[in-house]
């Protein structure tokens, strides 16, 4: 899962929080809840989306 560049569809919510706005898609309507946040860590640096009830895994 992750954030991605796009075209506003008519199907998306608009959210906006501390001065971001964030377009959230028809197909994350399933999921129960979502945080995004930003890390700037040694190891990684950007915004993550962490979804509540995921276990998928990662490459």
């Amino acid at each position: 899962m992750g954030l991605v560049l796009d075209e506003q569809k008519e199907t998306d919510e608009t959210f906006e929080q501390d001065g971001l706005n964030f377009l959230v898609g028809e197909e994350l309507k399933n999921y129960p809840g979502f945080t995004v946040d930003y890390t700037n860590s040694f190891l990684r640096k950007g915004f993550v989306v962490d979804i509540i009830g995921y276990a998928g895994g990662s490459c």
